[in-house]
């Protein structure tokens, strides 16, 4: 008699998480068997390999679907047959004929329909009757460390990453009214820092932010110049978070202290006037001015991580910042700038 039964609430034993990993072969693995049971495995009519399970109750068969089916991947219906001391697991094609069933070894149809494909790993847990599915497209690990949850931690965290910074006006400023001048305000910055999350909702961070320098040519009747904007950027604010699964969504406000150097280089062509009457030559030549300001302003931004590990996440964020300030050493001058960073990076948990 054949008894036909169902997954465990489908959503829960189906579970398939694509590229998460890769096998080198199609596998088939058993969960809470009776230590010493065969676990058998026949892809359409064919026997393609055979195990027995540990003292732990797993046992693991890797085969090589392509040989088996003719095909790197089909549609099957996956079935079991339950016997004393044996377990046969079934993966028919649709449309191919199975392997006879044995007597007094009833047989578990259907399963489920799946895609098999040559990096699946079938996983059947013989806790109860029926067993459960699960198909991983990728590898399984039953060590314990590995099936611990991962979820956004607490405690120290360290933190860099790759940044677009994006100027509002700082090429418009270098150029003034001159009608010949070219400038790029989008430039690659670095950052890094430290956080400390006292709950996983709620932390402080510190941070260090790094811009290339901006680079602004211009020229007009008789001069030309180069200017640069080189800033460098630190700031502390706080962060609320709202964690869920393996990520967490932020967002972030405080202050940041900026220090920039402003640096500008002039050539006047020589040039010849003439008064009353007479021409006169006046010499050309170069001119270099430096101007550093320094000051603090307001940050804001928010972004998402994903907790890959315990320890380590990937994250990405947008944040928006004012760079105000007077000019140092007695010199006149201000900077008022906006700049907003788009980031993607890696963090690191510190400790236990």
């Amino acid at each position: 008699m054949t008894n036909s039964w169902r997954p465990l609430a489908l959503a829960a034993v189906l579970n398939l998480i694509v590229g998460a990993g890769t096998v080198a072969a199609q596998t088939v693995m058993t969960r809470n068997a009776q230590p010493g049971t065969v676990v058998e495995v026949v892809v359409n009519a064919t026997p393609v390999g055979s195990g027995t399970a540990d003292a732990a109750g797993t046992a693991t068969i890797t085969l090589d679907l392509a040989a088996a089916a003719g095909k790197p991947q089909i549609d099957a219906d996956v079935y079991v047959d339950t016997c004393d001391n044996k377990r046969r697991v079934l993966i028919v094609e649709r449309g191919q004929p199975s392997s006879p069933q044995a007597p007094d070894c009833p047989r578990r149809d259907d399963l489920g329909f799946f895609l098999v494909r040559r990096v699946s790993t079938l996983v059947l847990d013989l806790t109860g009757t029926p067993p459960t599915i699960m198909l991983r497209q990728g590898d399984v690990s039953f060590d314990p460390a590995d099936l611990v949850a991962v979820a956004p931690p607490s405690g120290l965290v360290l933190f860099g990453g790759a940044a677009l910074a994006q100027f509002a006006n700082a090429t418009a400023l270098a150029c003034g009214n001159v009608p010949t001048c070219s400038g790029k305000d989008a430039r690659f910055a670095y950052t890094g820092g430290l956080e400390l999350w006292f709950k996983p909702f709620l932390a402080v961070e510190a941070a260090y932010i790094k811009s290339t320098k901006i680079d602004v040519e211009g020229s007009g009747t008789g001069f030309r110049f180069d200017s640069s904007l080189d800033p460098y950027i630190v700031s502390i604010a706080g962060k609320v978070g709202v964690p869920a699964r393996r990520a967490r969504f932020y967002g972030k406000g405080g202050v940041n202290y900026h220090r920039a150097i402003i640096e500008t280089t002039q050539t006047n062509d020589e040039r010849t006037v003439t008064v009353d009457d007479v021409p006169q030559t006046i010499p050309g030549g170069t001119q270099s001015f430096e101007l550093t300001t320094a000051g603090w302003s307001w940050l804001f931004g928010g972004g998402v991580e994903f907790w890959i590990k315990p320890s380590f996440s990937i994250y990405g964020e947008v944040t928006r910042a004012a760079l105000k300030g007077s000019a140092l050493d007695d010199e006149e001058g201000e900077m008022d700038e906006r700049v907003n960073l788009y980031t993607v990076g890696v963090r690191i948990r510190i400790g236990g």
